[in-house]
């Protein structure tokens, strides 16, 4: 995901996803307050790359990769709601999951 903020580009790793948001880990740490586009590239979505809006509502340390590179998780709420991205997402993730076992 590329988050882009007064000119910065920061790159994350989605965690969460909603209609509503997004939780990304991210190197950078953003001010939160800040207004953001988010280029958002899911595999098979049929809209391609979606640029959205949002806001940053919280960043916090990353506890999981306190010394790593993915040193903050990121919060950010759409500006709109995607409405259509809660069942794609839905679908996406019982296709990825592993078939049962016989």
């Amino acid at each position: 995901m590329k988050l882009s903020s007064d000119g910065d580009v920061i790159l994350g790793i989605t965690r969460d996803v909603s209609e509503v948001g997004v939780l990304l880990v991210s190197a950078a740490e953003p001010k939160p307050g800040s207004t953001v586009e988010l280029t958002l590239d899911f595999p098979g979505d049929e809209a391609g790359k979606r640029v959205v809006t949002g806001t940053i509502v919280r960043v916090r340390d990353n506890e999981q990769d306190q010394d790593g590179l993915w040193r903050y998780q990121v919060a950010v709420e759409f500006q709109d709601r995607i409405e259509e991205l809660e069942p794609f997402l839905e679908e996406l993730a019982r296709s990825s999951q592993p078939p049962p076992e016989p």
